[in-house]
């Protein structure tokens, strides 16, 4: 199945339910259906067509998603933007893509002002405000339902639907080019892993211009019928009281999001008695977050794993598990093959720790105008995530870190999300991040930086006391830094690079 027909088969199954709502607004099946194909022939009128890039720039919201369908609709390319972009950041992923023609919010009329100049192309804009723009054509208008058939391309499942850019935490960003397959597999392996039903609520508070809100809430849900509530920007207490208000059956965020929560005075006013599930990803969360959530919220917690590569899910922890392998990532989904590998590509065996290969109906094939990195990172269908794993002797899959990210204290190896672990363990430490520090005599040490607990004093001495006899001596840090937040990419994860270039010079002191 094609990622438009997806809707089209909903609107034609349960034409009046809601599909999309957003403030005051809401959107039935049959009224997101009509006004996506109002925008696709609009868009076909104006000479958009098979394989065309066609670039997104919003907020969440109910345009980016209509945008989107539209664009599938005539075999056109999807090129969401993360809308935290800086300019040259802006420029490169356009000119690197061709897309010829922008829609955009107007919340982003100023940043376009700032990179249009160097873009290589002219581009087509059609904008979504009130106020006209010189140049743009207005999005209101092209998406209002009317007799304007478009028309219907040849697709393939193996068509692109989307390039993805990855997060460039390191160097350039990617064009990850997932197919109308790698998307349908996904939503159909939501259905199948994390049991979402047409009965079910969500609310989109991830980014949508990210796999995890894109193709792992909206078309997935799309997928099962239900209804998707979105969120424009995060905030905790608004996202509480939204829950509440739409009735949320279903969540899925970044560990941090439902850290927030826990601590956030909104949640003992509102009533989330309808909410059943709960997944998240991005990052481990530790045993007693998870027993605090299902303790006040009575969910079934689902731990998720994947990337961009993967259209999203991998794997899955089951809601029964949670408890019973609180460190895992959960087991392969239908259709995933899995290794484990060393640095010669051999396989290793149970409890091992190497790097992780994923193959798949989920994968994609290629990145967008590099065929240096596709034959680097995706020779032969397996993706190298570049991510040190172990798989039990039952099949769950355990994160170790990534291997940029892995410590090596005098030839010792240290993987941050163990010790990482241990620091939030600490009932002062809301959140911690470890990088190397540079030393003259080991190399390498572990740096921490810790977020503290609302309310919470927390000393340096107290975390690294509390460290020993959780983990090995040579693992404990050397020294804290005590940060606000982490710095994170849209997709949750900590940006490592960040961090490093705020650890202290010299060696620690001897403790």
């Amino acid at each position: 199945m094609l990622v438009h027909q997806i809707l089209a088969y909903a609107a034609g199954r349960r034409p009046d339910k809601p599909a999309l709502i957003e403030g005051g607004q809401s959107l039935t099946y049959a009224q997101t259906l009509a006004r996506a194909q109002a925008l696709a022939a609009a868009l076909a009128e104006r000479g958009v067509g098979p394989g065309d890039r066609v670039a997104l720039l919003f907020p969440n919201c109910i345009e980016f998603c209509l945008a989107y369908f539209a664009v599938l609709m005539l075999g056109a390319v999807v090129v969401p933007l993360n809308n935290r972009l800086a300019p040259k950041e802006y420029t490169y992923i356009l000119n690197d893509c061709g897309a010829r023609t922008l829609i955009l919010g107007y919340q982003f009329w100023e940043a376009y002002q700032a990179f249009a100049g160097g873009l290589e192309r002219r581009m087509r804009l059609i904008y979504a405000g009130e106020e006209a723009k010189p140049g743009a054509e207005d999005f209101a208008a092209l998406s209002r339902p009317g007799p304007r058939p478009s028309a219907q391309p040849a697709l393939t499942s193996d068509s692109p639907a989307c390039i993805m850019y990855t997060s460039g935490t390191t160097g350039l960003p990617k064009g990850a080019v997932m197919s109308h397959q790698n998307v349908f597999i996904n939503a159909r392996n939501c259905g199948a892993h994390l049991g979402y039903k047409e009965s079910d609520v969500t609310l989109i508070v991830v980014p949508l211009f990210h796999v995890t809100g894109l193709n792992s809430q909206l078309v997935a849900f799309f997928y099962t019928g239900g209804a998707c509530a979105i969120m424009r920007a995060y905030n905790t207490a608004e996202m509480i009281r939204q829950m509440e208000r739409y009735r949320v059956t279903v969540t899925f965020k970044v560990p941090t999001m439902y850290t927030l929560m826990l601590v956030n005075e909104a949640l003992e006013q509102c009533d989330l008695s309808e909410l059943r599930l709960a997944a998240y990803g991005g990052a481990p969360m530790d045993p007693e977050t998870i027993a605090s959530l299902q303790k006040r919220l009575g969910v079934e917690l689902y731990n998720c794993y994947g990337l961009t590569e993967t259209s999203s899910l991998t794997t899955v922890l089951p809601a029964c598990d949670a408890l019973r392998k609180p460190g895992a990532v959960g087991l392969a989904v239908s259709g995933v093959r899995l290794r484990v590998v060393d640095d010669q590509g051999r396989d290793l065996g149970p409890d091992q720790v190497g790097e992780l290969w994923i193959k798949g109906p989920n994968v994609v094939a290629s990145y967008w105008n590099k065929p240096e990195a596709t034959a680097q990172n995706l020779a032969g269908g397996w993706l190298r995530t570049g991510d040190y794993a172990r798989i039990d002797d039952e099949g769950f899959v355990y994160i170790a870190d990534r291997k940029k990210d892995m410590i090596n204290r005098g030839g010792e190896n240290i993987y941050s999300i163990e010790v990482e672990a241990a620091i939030v363990s600490h009932p002062g430490a809301l959140e911690a991040a470890v990088v190397p520090r540079p030393h003259s005599i080991f190399g390498e040490v572990v740096h921490a930086f810790v977020v503290p607990a609302p309310g919470a004093e927390v000393t340096e001495e107290e975390i690294i006391a509390h460290c020993r006899g959780l983990i090995a001596d040579y693992k404990i840090p050397a020294s804290v830094s005590f940060v606000k937040e982490l710095p994170r990419n849209p997709g949750g994860k900590v940006l490592k690079t960040r961090l490093r270039e705020m650890v202290p010079a010299g060696d620690p002191p001897r403790r």
